[in-house]
């Protein structure tokens, strides 16, 4: 028995710290692949669609070729500029892990770092969020009627 809590106890101790080491940040593949929806989620609630998902629903929106090549435009220059500023923030963070594995920390370059990746998950946020601005303005209220209706549905059954 004092076998098995000695077991249980190390791997208590053990587990967080391999889980929170094995990716640094914790949303960096989301970063990295520009694929943070978490940061636009209100917007897309709001009224103010996703360029991805209204790629998606083009055909059943009714876009015209003009849309679907703002759109497309849209999406892509959001996503190649959050890949950007994820890399940005990947390095930070890890740099910021590096430096204190090694012991090399101290208030201001931890202050130094914190401030930098802030801004830059600002910048991040700004990204989603003007691309979501932007493909409301290619729709007409039609078919922004029509994507807040099959987003309910679709929420609906899952």
């Amino acid at each position: 028995m004092k076998t098995f809590l000695t077991a249980v106890c190390l791997l208590i101790l053990i587990f967080p710290r391999t889980n929170l080491l094995s990716q640094v940040p914790s949303d960096r593949n989301a970063l990295l692949t520009g694929q943070e929806k978490s940061l636009a989620a209100y917007a897309d609630a709001s009224g103010f669609p996703d360029p991805k998902q209204v790629l998606d629903l083009s055909s059943t929106l009714g876009l015209n070729d003009s849309q679907r090549k703002s759109v497309q435009t849209i999406y892509s220059e959001m996503i190649t500029r959050a890949k950007e500023l994820g890399q940005r923030i990947v390095g930070i963070e890890e740099e910021m892990s590096s430096a204190f594995k090694a012991g090399l920390v101290n208030e201001k370059s931890i202050t130094d770092d914190s401030e930098q990746i802030g801004k830059l998950r600002g910048r991040l946020r700004a990204v989603y969020l003007t691309a979501h601005i932007k493909t409301k303005r290619v729709l007409t209220a039609a078919q922004i009627d029509l994507y807040q209706k099959l987003k309910k549905a679709d929420d609906k059954h899952q």
